[in-house]
Protein backbone atom coordinates (compact mmCIF):
# COMPACT_ATOMS: atom_id res chain seq x y z
CA UNK A 1 0.00 0.00 0.00
CA UNK A 2 1.39 3.40 -0.84
CA UNK A 3 1.62 5.65 2.19
CA UNK A 4 1.82 9.41 2.20
CA UNK A 5 5.09 10.82 3.62
CA UNK A 6 3.20 12.25 6.62
CA UNK A 7 2.58 8.73 7.87
CA UNK A 8 6.26 8.17 8.57
CA UNK A 9 6.39 11.41 10.56
CA UNK A 10 3.38 10.37 12.61
CA UNK A 11 4.89 6.92 13.12
CA UNK A 12 8.19 8.45 14.27
CA UNK A 13 6.33 10.69 16.71
CA UNK A 14 4.43 7.66 18.01
CA UNK A 15 7.66 5.65 18.28
CA UNK A 16 9.31 8.53 20.17
CA UNK A 17 6.37 8.78 22.56
CA UNK A 18 6.38 5.03 23.06
CA UNK A 19 10.15 5.08 23.57
CA UNK A 20 9.75 7.76 26.24
CA UNK A 21 7.00 5.73 27.89
CA UNK A 22 9.19 2.63 27.80
CA UNK A 23 12.21 4.48 29.16
CA UNK A 24 10.24 5.92 32.07
CA UNK A 25 8.34 2.77 32.97
CA UNK A 26 9.54 0.17 35.42
CA UNK A 27 8.87 -2.51 32.79
CA UNK A 28 6.81 -4.43 35.32
CA UNK A 29 4.41 -7.05 33.99
CA UNK A 30 1.17 -5.49 32.83
CA UNK A 31 -1.60 -6.48 35.17
CA UNK A 32 -4.45 -8.25 33.47
CA UNK A 33 -7.04 -8.85 36.13
CA UNK A 34 -10.63 -7.83 35.48
CA UNK A 35 -10.42 -4.62 37.51
CA UNK A 36 -7.63 -3.26 35.30
CA UNK A 37 -9.69 -3.34 32.10
CA UNK A 38 -12.65 -1.09 31.47
CA UNK A 39 -15.23 -1.39 28.69
CA UNK A 40 -15.07 1.31 26.04
CA UNK A 41 -17.69 1.80 23.34
CA UNK A 42 -17.30 4.13 20.36
CA UNK A 43 -20.56 4.82 18.57
CA UNK A 44 -18.81 6.71 15.75
CA UNK A 45 -16.10 4.05 15.47
CA UNK A 46 -18.76 1.32 15.73
CA UNK A 47 -16.70 -0.87 18.04
CA UNK A 48 -16.28 -1.84 21.65
CA UNK A 49 -13.21 -3.13 23.48
CA UNK A 50 -11.87 -3.34 27.01
CA UNK A 51 -8.95 -0.95 27.50
CA UNK A 52 -6.62 -1.25 30.50
CA UNK A 53 -6.62 1.77 32.76
CA UNK A 54 -9.72 3.49 31.39
CA UNK A 55 -10.73 5.54 28.39
CA UNK A 56 -8.33 5.97 25.48
CA UNK A 57 -6.92 9.10 23.97
CA UNK A 58 -8.76 9.64 20.68
CA UNK A 59 -6.76 11.19 17.83
CA UNK A 60 -7.83 11.95 14.31
CA UNK A 61 -4.96 10.88 12.08
CA UNK A 62 -4.66 14.01 9.98
CA UNK A 63 -1.91 13.99 7.40
CA UNK A 64 -1.26 10.31 8.01
CA UNK A 65 -3.79 8.53 5.88
CA UNK A 66 -3.58 5.37 3.87
CA UNK A 67 -4.11 6.61 0.31
CA UNK A 68 -7.28 4.58 -0.09
CA UNK A 69 -8.95 5.54 3.18
CA UNK A 70 -10.55 8.45 4.94
CA UNK A 71 -12.01 9.05 8.42
CA UNK A 72 -8.82 7.78 10.06
CA UNK A 73 -9.01 7.75 13.86
CA UNK A 74 -6.81 6.14 16.53
CA UNK A 75 -8.01 5.20 20.03
CA UNK A 76 -5.03 4.42 22.27
CA UNK A 77 -4.06 3.79 25.87
CA UNK A 78 -0.38 3.66 26.85
CA UNK A 79 0.10 2.08 30.24
CA UNK A 80 3.24 0.72 31.86
CA UNK A 81 5.15 1.08 28.58
CA UNK A 82 2.56 -0.81 26.51
CA UNK A 83 0.29 0.63 23.83
CA UNK A 84 -3.19 -0.82 23.33
CA UNK A 85 -4.93 0.75 20.33
CA UNK A 86 -7.78 0.50 17.88
CA UNK A 87 -7.39 2.37 14.61
CA UNK A 88 -10.18 2.76 12.08
CA UNK A 89 -10.06 3.62 8.39
CA UNK A 90 -13.08 3.91 6.11
CA UNK A 91 -12.38 2.49 2.67
CA UNK A 92 -13.81 4.61 -0.20
CA UNK A 93 -16.64 2.89 -2.05
CA UNK A 94 -14.70 2.70 -5.33
CA UNK A 95 -11.86 0.79 -3.61
CA UNK A 96 -14.34 -1.64 -2.08
CA UNK A 97 -15.77 -2.29 -5.53
CA UNK A 98 -12.48 -2.89 -7.38
CA UNK A 99 -10.17 -4.39 -4.71
CA UNK A 100 -10.48 -7.76 -3.03
CA UNK A 101 -10.61 -8.13 0.75
CA UNK A 102 -7.37 -10.12 0.54
CA UNK A 103 -5.61 -7.30 -1.33
CA UNK A 104 -6.83 -4.61 1.09
CA UNK A 105 -5.71 -6.63 4.12
CA UNK A 106 -2.32 -7.53 2.60
CA UNK A 107 -1.56 -3.94 1.64
CA UNK A 108 -2.79 -2.67 5.01
CA UNK A 109 -0.46 -5.06 6.85
CA UNK A 110 2.49 -3.94 4.71
CA UNK A 111 1.67 -0.26 5.14
CA UNK A 112 1.16 -0.47 8.90
CA UNK A 113 4.37 -2.41 9.47
CA UNK A 114 6.29 0.05 7.30
CA UNK A 115 4.74 2.95 9.23
CA UNK A 116 5.90 1.65 12.60
CA UNK A 117 9.23 0.32 11.33
CA UNK A 118 8.49 -3.32 12.09
CA UNK A 119 8.74 -6.62 10.28
CA UNK A 120 6.31 -9.52 10.19
CA UNK A 121 7.26 -12.53 12.32
CA UNK A 122 4.10 -14.59 11.77
CA UNK A 123 0.75 -14.05 10.08
CA UNK A 124 -2.46 -15.99 9.60
CA UNK A 125 -5.76 -15.55 7.84
CA UNK A 126 -8.67 -15.20 10.25
CA UNK A 127 -12.31 -14.28 10.48
CA UNK A 128 -14.05 -12.17 13.10
CA UNK A 129 -17.82 -11.93 13.31
CA UNK A 130 -17.95 -13.41 9.80
CA UNK A 131 -15.67 -10.75 8.28
CA UNK A 132 -12.23 -11.16 6.68
CA UNK A 133 -9.37 -10.64 9.10
CA UNK A 134 -5.62 -11.11 9.43
CA UNK A 135 -3.56 -11.68 12.59
CA UNK A 136 0.07 -10.56 12.51
CA UNK A 137 2.86 -10.88 15.07
CA UNK A 138 5.62 -8.32 14.45
CA UNK A 139 8.84 -6.94 15.87
CA UNK A 140 11.20 -4.05 15.26
CA UNK A 141 14.38 -5.12 13.46
CA UNK A 142 16.42 -3.94 16.47
CA UNK A 143 14.01 -5.76 18.86
CA UNK A 144 13.15 -2.46 20.56
CA UNK A 145 9.49 -3.52 20.50
CA UNK A 146 7.23 -6.35 19.46
CA UNK A 147 3.51 -6.80 19.21
CA UNK A 148 0.42 -8.22 17.65
CA UNK A 149 -1.94 -6.71 15.11
CA UNK A 150 -5.46 -7.83 14.22
CA UNK A 151 -6.84 -6.32 11.01
CA UNK A 152 -10.54 -6.75 10.29
CA UNK A 153 -12.27 -5.58 7.12
CA UNK A 154 -15.96 -5.12 7.94
CA UNK A 155 -17.80 -3.86 4.88
CA UNK A 156 -16.06 -0.53 4.14
CA UNK A 157 -14.39 -0.14 7.54
CA UNK A 158 -10.89 -1.41 8.32
CA UNK A 159 -10.08 -1.98 12.01
CA UNK A 160 -6.47 -2.30 13.19
CA UNK A 161 -6.38 -3.61 16.76
CA UNK A 162 -2.83 -3.50 18.13
CA UNK A 163 -0.77 -4.25 21.22
CA UNK A 164 2.78 -2.85 21.05
CA UNK A 165 5.29 -3.51 23.85
CA UNK A 166 8.91 -4.10 24.80
CA UNK A 167 9.95 -7.71 24.16
CA UNK A 168 10.88 -8.12 27.83
CA UNK A 169 7.22 -8.06 28.89
CA UNK A 170 4.97 -11.10 28.93
CA UNK A 171 1.61 -9.81 27.75
CA UNK A 172 -0.11 -13.06 26.90
CA UNK A 173 -2.99 -12.59 29.40
CA UNK A 174 -3.43 -8.84 28.84
CA UNK A 175 -3.29 -9.23 25.05
CA UNK A 176 -5.78 -12.09 25.10
CA UNK A 177 -8.16 -9.99 27.20
CA UNK A 178 -7.81 -6.95 24.90
CA UNK A 179 -8.17 -8.82 21.59
CA UNK A 180 -10.91 -11.09 22.97
CA UNK A 181 -13.03 -8.13 24.04
CA UNK A 182 -12.96 -6.41 20.63
CA UNK A 183 -16.23 -6.39 18.68
CA UNK A 184 -17.80 -4.18 16.00
CA UNK A 185 -21.14 -3.56 14.37
CA UNK A 186 -22.34 -2.36 10.92
CA UNK A 187 -23.68 1.10 10.15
Amino acid sequence: MNIQPGVRGAALALASALGFALATSALAPVRSNASDFHPYRSETGRFSVDFPGGSPIVRELTGSKFLMTDNDVNYAVITEGVEFSVEIHDIPRFAELVLTDHYILEESVSGKLEDIGAREVDASEASLQGESAREVVFEAPDRAFTGKLLLVLAQRRLYLVTVLHPPTLDLQDASARFFGSFSFWPE
